[in-house]
């Protein structure tokens, strides 16, 4: 298991995220059962520090990048027994106590739904969700609108021909101890939404992402070969096939560094 920390920008706050090892004979097992056929489209990018990057997924070649909010803000003081760690891919949430991280049942969303809310352990938690719809040039990488529920005059803006319609959910969680008030936590959490239904089989790569840094991997499930390498900049948290009819998720394999290096190695070697 590993644990990342690191510096959010701006925010300066510290952010870990857990991964389960991936082997390099898994990675094979995964290359091997993607489908190898065709489909067209621009792949979608979000990294922790709150851009969308529109990459053509044939070369890898990063055409905009499009700056919006933080995926994760939380603070960045640690309180004995009080701390909580978000995991930006989904809002999950960790607890450190006693020098050991634990997972909690519930995420950032699943409490702000239930909200207000008491856990068993005594916690108060309550909060909101603010819905947008973004309006997205996606050749350019340029926002042209925005709608949200504060704008009761306006009407849902239909799909043009020159852009495309992105649903953003914001998150915002406080969580109090009842018996101390000093003692709060405050999260702000951010996801796209995409469709339930999966990409279409015919996407030629499967991915790999570094869990230190933005380096993004692209291979060709068919000839088992690296189609090309970018680096984002910063940690990847979702990634996307960008349609017509708005986005839809992409799985993508999170590695070590050194592992993800080694990869590429081994690919390289049997070509």
């Amino acid at each position: 298991m590993h644990i990342i920390k690191r510096d959010m920008c701006s925010s300066f706050f510290l952010f870990l995220i857990i991964i389960v090892p991936v082997s390099i004979a898994e990675v094979k097992d995964i290359i091997q059962s993607h489908s190898p056929t065709v489909l067209g489209g621009t792949l979608l990018v979000s990294t922790i520090d709150g851009y969308l990057k529109g990459i053509d997924f044939h070369s890898g070649e990063v055409k905009w990048s499009l700056k919006e909010d933080p995926v994760l803000i939380s603070p960045k003081t640690i309180r004995h027994g009080f701390t909580f760690i978000p995991d930006p891919q989904d809002g999950g949430l960790y607890i450190l106590k006693d020098g050991q991280l634990k997972k909690l049942p519930y995420s950032i969303p699943q409490l702000v739904s239930a909200s207000p809310c008491r856990t068993t352990d005594g916690v108060l938690y309550a909060g909101s969700k603010r819905d947008v719809w973004l309006e997205i040039d996606p050749n350019k990488g340029i926002k042209v609108g925005e709608l949200s529920q504060s704008e009761t005059d306006s009407q849902c803006p239909l799909n043009k021909d020159s852009s495309i319609l992105i649903g953003r959910s914001e998150y915002k969680l406080t969580m109090v101890d009842p018996e101390n008030r000093d003692r709060r936590w405050n999260a702000t959490f951010t996801d796209y939404s995409s469709h339930l239904s999966p990409v279409d089989p015919s996407y030629p790569y499967q991915h790999f992402t570094s869990t230190g840094g933005g380096q993004v991997l692209a291979v060709n499930a068919a000839e088992g070969s690296v189609a090309w390498e970018v680096d984002v900049g910063n940690i990847v948290v979702a990634m996307y096939v960008l349609q017509s009819d708005g986005l839809h998720r992409l799985p993508y394999t999170v590695m070590g560094k050194e592992t993800l290096e080694e990869l590429v190695k081994v690919i390289l070697s049997i070509i």
